[in-house]
């Protein structure tokens, strides 16, 4: 609820746009969780950081900014195995990013009980 003069910058008329890229951010977010990260199937793995992506949100990167071609998403997967890409190794940030592949766990499967 709005008081007089509160300034909000929440739309008066929810944006389904805004909606569904704000879902795909959560999920893409969700599948990276104390993930690595390859890009297709390059045996490249990278440390994750979350960097700016559209509308305010984040999405899963290479934490060491290596770039891709291709519409983002679908290029990246998740992977339980220990970084191995230079340019992370070498930065005490992507360093810090980074799970363990000790620390990483298969992720369980959506099978009913």
């Amino acid at each position: 609820m709005r008081h007089a003069g509160e300034v909000t910058t929440e739309p008066l008329i929810p944006d389904p746009l805004y909606a569904g890229l704000s879902s795909l951010a959560a999920q893409e977010t969700t599948r990276f969780a104390e993930r690595n990260l390859r890009v297709r199937r390059s045996p490249v793995v990278h440390a994750v950081r979350m960097t700016p992506w559209v509308a305010g949100l984040a999405m899963p990167a290479p934490a060491c900014g290596q770039g891709w071609s291709g519409a983002g998403a679908g290029e990246l997967h998740p992977v339980a195995e220990p970084v191995n890409c230079g340019h992370c190794l070498a930065s005490a940030e992507a360093r810090a990013a980074a799970i363990t592949s000790s620390a990483a766990s298969q992720p369980q499967l959506p099978f009913p009980s």
